[in-house]
């Protein structure tokens, strides 16, 4: 079968969750015999520039990636949910090589025209919902402020985009009434909301929830993110809900340690609650030898990464090891005893988790989105309240101060899905819709 898979990144240069998840359905369809590209973009920060395409191959898959500019001056809201560079790109690859099926991973850098050139070819199309860039420009629902969402509105996401600027940032802390009142005002007149941008997100919404409807298939990670879309407007007939496999040829065997190792891997990201965790390792008591091992990039966000280096710094037996690539992940599980997903936003189905439990580490996460779906408290894992340190700190502490209950834990770890299997899955589903 001629596969298409389109990601908004691919490894090497990206090793995020979902594009890793890319890259290891891409291998695994192709040692099936399947003939498998993929097309990707790679975000380039910096002065705009036109776009330039490559070729490559990444485990004998073919990757063409487009290199695009992260901000334009034209149009960057309207080109974030609908690029026509993406889209001509997309279709001038497809004039070239016409696969059996496209498989799009997320949407975000790709944006909504990648789907509608593969449903104006007549395609049959199945997008995996990694996050909620389909109904929210920052992929993660959390507002500019750091609040939690409950979902678009036009006036909402404006008002979302607006305030990641000083000049709308500013009047919405000192004065949070009149902002608000100023917001309802541009929500009930064309005319104000013309000048703060509402009208391309009420384009967003249309456009978007329009071209997902028309998916032949949507694949969900979780039960959470599934429900969240049929809340949004998608058939719950066209959802599947497809926990992600873990690639266990790589997998380590655990080294012991005196020590207690707690680890996070992931986005240093104030979304990814690092810094909420720091805050939660300084407030641990107790003689027993313990270390904090971060593991992530916290590129893109400067003034969060000095924050998380001084927190480190100030951060007793706690250390921060940078960036990692795919196949690093399986190094670093069998040096740890925990792994903590200290979340603020609803993640889906953090690979992170998948990984840890394939290897027999206990999760403590933030009990909010997918993340329940995946932990059953103190069985297999503990939950703690989101953005909550208190409450985290009293999970760490327990494992540090009952070495049974962090036994007890381990063994119950549970069973996970290798990536044979989800790509058994996967291939029940393509043939079905070709």
């Amino acid at each position: 079968m001629r596969i298409l898979i389109a990601a908004h990144g691919f490894p090497p240069t990206d090793v995020g969750g979902a594009e890793r998840r890319a890259a290891r359905i891409a291998r695994e369809l192709r040692e099936r015999g399947h003939d498998v590209r993929v097309f990707a973009i790679h975000a380039r920060v910096g002065p705009q520039r036109s776009p330039r395409e490559s070729d490559e191959l990444n485990d004998g898959v073919p990757v063409y990636r487009l290199h695009l500019s992260q901000h334009t001056r034209l149009d960057p809201a309207g080109w974030e949910f609908d690029n026509p560079h993406t889209g001509a790109a997309f279709r001038s690859y497809l004039t070239h090589w016409r696969p059996e099926i496209v498989h799009v991973f997320s949407g975000y850098l790709l944006s909504g025209s990648v789907v509608q050139a593969a449903l104006e070819a007549g395609l049959p199309l199945v997008v995996s919902l990694t996050d909620y860039w389909w109904m929210c420009h920052r992929l993660t629902l959390l507002r500019a402020s750091g609040e939690r969402c409950d979902g678009p509105s036009p006036t909402e996401c404006a008002r979302c985009r607006a305030e990641v600027f000083r000049r709308y940032r500013w009047p919405a802390k000192i004065l949070p009434l009149l902002s608000d009142r100023a917001w309802d005002a541009a929500g009930a007149s064309d005319r104000l909301g013309n000048v703060v941008g509402v009208p391309t997100y009420e384009r967003r919404l249309e456009l978007l929830r329009g071209l997902l409807r028309r998916a032949d298939m949507c694949v969900a990670p979780s039960l959470h993110i599934a429900q969240r879309y049929v809340g949004y407007g998608l058939d719950p007939k066209r959802i599947v809900v497809q926990r992600q496999g873990a690639d266990i040829r790589a997998c380590k065997l655990r080294q012991p340690s005196s020590a207690l190792r707690i680890g996070y891997i992931g986005q240093v990201r104030h979304h990814k609650g690092v810094d909420l965790l720091l805050q939660a390792w300084r407030l641990l008591t107790g003689d027993r030898p313990r270390e904090l091992r971060i593991y992530g990039s916290a590129a893109g966000d400067r003034a969060y990464e000095r924050r998380i280096k001084i927190a480190v710094a100030q951060s007793r037996d706690a250390s921060w090891h940078g960036e990692f690539r795919g196949a690093e992940v399986w190094d670093i599980l069998a040096e740890l005893d925990v792994l903590v997903v200290p979340s603020r936003w609803a993640e889906n189905s953090p690979n992170a988790i998948v990984e840890a439990q394939a290897v027999g580490l206990p999760v403590i996460g933030a009990r909010i989105g997918g993340i329940t779906d995946m932990i059953d408290d103190r069985q297999t894992g503990l939950l703690f309240i989101p953005d909550d340190a208190d409450d985290l700190a009293a999970k760490l502490q327990a494992v540090l101060d009952e070495p049974q209950l962090l036994a007890q834990l381990t063994r119950a770890c549970k069973p996970f899905l290798p990536v044979s299997g989800e790509v058994d899955q996967l291939e029940r589903l393509y043939q079905q819709l070709v």
